[in-house]
C-alpha cells in the first residue's frame, strides 16, 4: 500500500560509496534512469530497517555485491540500544518533483566501502548502465556536485 507524499517531507535515506581496493581506485557507479544521471548505489529506507540494513539492501539489489561483511557492525550495548556506524557523510538533499511524486527531501546517510574491484550486476529497472571509474573518468560524468566532492575524496586516498 503506497501512501501520498507531502510537499517538503523528508526520508531517510543510505547511498553506498564503493570503491575498488586497486590502484588506481575506482568507483562503481550507476547511471539511474529517473535522474539521468551517474550515481552510487542506494535508496529510500523502509520503515522496517535501520541505514545499515538498507545499504546492504541497496548494495545487493543494485549491483549484486554482498557488503555485509565490509561495512562497520551494528555493536549490541544492551537488551535496548545498539550502536550503529556513523555514515561518512550526512546530507540533507532537495529531491525535486517527479511525476505524482511533490518535491521533498532525502536525509542520506553516506556510507564507503572498499572492495576489491568485481563483475556486477545491473538492475535495469532502475539504471541505464554500470561501471567502475576512476577519479579521471568521474570527472567527465553527469553526476550531482555532492557526488563529484564525495568521488573526489575518496578517490584521492
Amino acid at each position: 500500500m503506497s501512501r501520498i507524499i507531502e510537499p517538503g517531507e523528508k526520508h531517510y535515506a543510505a547511498t553506498v560509496v564503493v570503491v575498488s581496493n586497486s590502484t588506481p581506485a575506482k568507483a562503481l557507479l550507476l547511471h539511474h534512469r529517473k535522474y539521468d544521471r551517474w550515481m552510487p548505489p542506494g535508496g529510500h529506507q523502509e520503515s522496517h530497517e535501520n541505514p545499515i540494513e538498507t545499504a546492504i539492501r541497496e548494495t545487493q539489489e543494485e549491483t549484486g555485491i554482498d557488503i555485509s561483511a565490509l561495512i562497520t557492525p551494528i555493536t549490541i550495548l544492551d537488551d535496548h540500544v545498539n550502536t550503529l556506524p556513523t555514515p561518512g557523510y550526512f546530507l540533507e538533499e532537495s529531491v525535486p518533483a517527479h511525476g505524482d511524486q511533490p518535491a521533498h527531501y532525502h536525509l542520506d546517510q553516506v556510507y564507503v566501502v572498499k572492495v576489491p574491484e568485481q563483475v556486477v550486476q545491473l538492475e535495469a529497472a532502475k539504471a541505464h548502465g554500470i561501471g567502475w571509474f576512476t577519479l579521471e573518468e568521474t570527472e567527465q560524468l553527469n553526476t550531482f556536485d555532492n557526488v563529484h566532492m564525495i568521488l573526489r575524496k575518496e578517490l584521492a586516498t
